[in-house]
């Protein structure tokens, strides 16, 4: 009887035991992942954002997608005041009016762990002006010349003083050349991240690399989530599904105020929220209506109302704090009425313009990523039908396909209009009478003059003049409306650290941003 007790209880004693064994292991591995989620290099981010890239190369369209991404640099970056810096350039001069030498950093590795030299750059940058338009007109480059393993040369076709702040555009990114063909493999780049993983239509992981040659990022991985819609960007960020949310919809702002845990973030950007016309348009040929348009802008209540105080009004294409951008908006001295009548409309019994039996009616385009441009077309939609005009909104989930089709009369449309801090490039593809990218299919003699000097224009002040003298043109024939000047607005989690919103909009993603 006593022997079987003893059994009995060195039983339980070990049974006992192993329970207390298992539970300290259940600890110590629990222990474990607690330290490695808290271990500052094992922190992540993930960030709702706008636009939807179509593919990774870099001197694409998508280039500024993947800018943002923090995996691409370029030769030159822009500070805050949109002054050229140096990034993968560390110095340059001009040595003649269409000569400039740049020297490289000579310590930087590609994520495929090939050094960046002059050759490479050379080969990136001839890749970008032979396949991205808009490399070729900001650079308008005759050759690029190694003159020694951290050095190159570039000569371009016609004196060209924004060069400099030009090589800070995404379309310049330096890449590896020989890794875009290759299959199973992301692009060589040189930022402090590299590319992880690309799911198109879903998400674009990039994770810390180690060898990066400046500051190691102090996070281990960030992934942007597509989200077009931004209400459901606003969802994400109230439940926690993501950290950053950005461009949300403006009359949400309140909503993440209140809560603790999340904080709004803004600043002034360079971005024109604007209407276009459409000057192939029947209707919109006709000045006298593209002014009545205007003048049922009312872009006070809209500042207001839709961008909740987050904006200035337009008065031209750029924003008056930039030294070419002071340039009043064009008084028209006749009411709505008057230009209706002098065109020769007439109101019918229901209050509504009307000529040759037809009414005046057009359609408005606006699409989803920038919500506050499709609240001010409906704004702007009632102001007209109480003038009499009658709006049709259709909104598209491509505005650029939709514009170069050439079938709309109105579209809400946004941009960066000085995104390298100068007019230059903005004034050319948009308004240039032979540019692919002039979507008002706007014409003006007078106005390709004055670009043309522009162009060819080195000294500072006359270049600032010559920008005003063409935005004047510009308010007097109305090939857009000028609505707004919006800030950036961001959503937040508190425990974000060092992401701020530049006033240019492709360096989201740096080195420095951690979780607190």
């Amino acid at each position: 009887m006593n022997k079987s007790i003893s059994i009995l209880r060195i039983g339980m004693t070990l049974f006992i035991l192993i329970l207390v064994l298992a539970g300290c292991s259940g600890t110590s591995e629990k222990t474990v992942q607690e330290t490695e989620a808290t271990d500052p290099k094992n922190q992540t981010l993930t960030m709702a954002y706008t636009w939807n890239p179509a593919g990774l190369d870099v001197h694409g369209s998508d280039s500024w997608h993947i800018m943002r991404s923090g995996a691409a640099e370029t030769l030159i970056g822009l500070n805050e005041q949109l002054e050229p810096i140096p990034w993968l350039a560390k110095e340059w001069h001009q040595e003649e009016d269409t000569v400039w030498m740049l020297k490289l950093e000579e310590n930087v590795m590609f994520h495929n762990g090939d050094k960046m030299d002059a050759e490479s750059v050379k080969a990136s940058l001839l890749r970008s002006l032979e396949i991205n338009q808009r490399a070729n007109d900001l650079l308008d480059v005759q050759s690029i010349e190694v003159v020694g393993p951290s050095e190159i040369k570039i000569v371009t076709n016609n004196p060209n003083a924004t060069l400099i702040p030009h090589l800070a555009d995404p379309s310049t990114i330096i890449l590896d050349v020989t890794t875009i063909d290759e299959v199973d493999t992301y692009p060589a780049l040189t930022g402090p991240f590299k590319i992880k993983e690309f799911t198109k239509d879903d998400s674009l992981v990039v994770e810390r690399y180690e060898e990066y040659w400046g500051e190691n990022a102090l996070l281990a991985e960030v992934t942007m989530k597509f989200m077009t819609d931004g209400n459901s960007r606003l969802m994400a960020l109230q439940s926690g599904a993501v950290d950053v949310a950005t461009d949300l919809p403006l009359d949400s702002i309140s909503l993440i105020e209140r809560e603790d845990h999340l904080e709004v973030l803004s600043a002034p950007s360079l971005r024109t929220h604007m209407i276009l016309y459409n000057m192939n348009s029947p209707l919109f040929q006709n000045l006298a209506l593209r002014q009545v348009v205007d003048l049922a802008i009312p872009r006070e209540a809209i500042i207001h109302s839709v961008m909740m105080g987050y904006g200035t009004e337009a008065n031209s294409p750029f924003a008056d704090v930039l030294p070419f951008g002071d340039v009043p908006r064009t008084i028209v001295n006749q009411s709505i009425n008057q230009l209706m009548g002098e065109a020769g409309w007439q109101k019918n019994k229901n209050g509504m313009w009307e000529k040759d039996g037809n009414l005046f009616e057009f359609t408005l385009l606006t699409f989803p990523q920038r919500p506050e441009l499709t609240v001010m077309a409906e704004i702007i939609q009632a102001e007209l039908l109480q003038e009499g005009i009658q709006a049709h909104i259709r909104q598209v989930e491509n505005i650029d396909d939709t514009l170069e089709s050439g079938n709309w009369d109105l579209a809400m449309y946004s941009m960066l209009t000085a995104h390298t801090g100068d007019p230059q490039y903005f004034l050319n593809i948009f308004y240039q009478s032979n540019s692919s990218s002039n979507v008002s299919y706007y014409t003006s003699a007078e106005l390709d003059e004055l670009l043309d000097r522009l162009n060819q224009t080195l000294e500072q002040i006359e270049r600032d003049q010559l920008a005003r003298q063409i935005q004047e043109i510009i308010n007097n024939d109305i090939p857009q409306s000028f609505v707004v000047h919006p800030m950036t607005v961001f959503g937040s989690k508190k425990d974000v650290k060092g992401f701020t919103v530049h006033p240019i909009e492709y360096y989201y993603i740096h080195s420095r941003i951690e979780r607190e």
